[in-house]
């Protein structure tokens, strides 16, 4: 056997070892978010195309979840198709908690997390209730996982 097939085969063998990732935090988008559409499609009810467009964002962002475990950030979306996005935590750069004036009046908030990974730069955690201790608990998680790994983070 050469040499590579030797290193993934023992990468194989630790990713079966390796231990099961802890679920952290886990909640969906808030509808909040389409605040805006669903007041449009109240006063244009008698119209068809802007209630069912209502109804596809209603279920668009009722099955838009986000997990955090110890060591990666998913993202699952879409209704009929499925589409989940995982983030290494280690990879995450900086995080700041913003939010709109009907957002902070529920309770709600969006998370920003500047990455250093190449397809998704920014990721943007949307309506997120109590944004201020997830973001915190991020925080932790981020400098948990990177102590684990033995990852730094460097300003260039």
């Amino acid at each position: 056997m050469d040499n590579s097939s030797l290193q993934s085969m023992a990468e194989l063998n630790q990713a079966r070892h390796a231990p099961e990732a802890r679920e952290l935090w886990s909640d969906t988008e808030g509808q909040i978010s389409n605040a805006g559409l669903y007041l449009l499609c109240l006063l244009t009810f008698w119209l068809v195309v802007p209630v069912l467009y209502a109804g596809w964002r209603y279920l668009w962002t009722a099955r838009h979840r986000y997990t955090l475990t110890d060591q990666r950030l998913l993202i699952e979306s879409g209704v009929l198709v499925r589409d989940m996005e995982s983030l290494e935590l280690y990879r995450v750069r900086d995080l700041s908690v913003q939010g709109t004036l009907l957002q902070t009046l529920v309770g709600r908030g969006r998370i920003v997390l500047q990455t250093t990974d190449v397809t998704t730069p920014v990721v943007s955690l949307n309506a997120i209730s109590n944004a201020k201790a997830v973001a915190q608990l991020v925080r932790d998680a981020v400098e948990r996982c990177r102590v684990d790994k033995g990852v730094r983070a460097f300003d260039v």
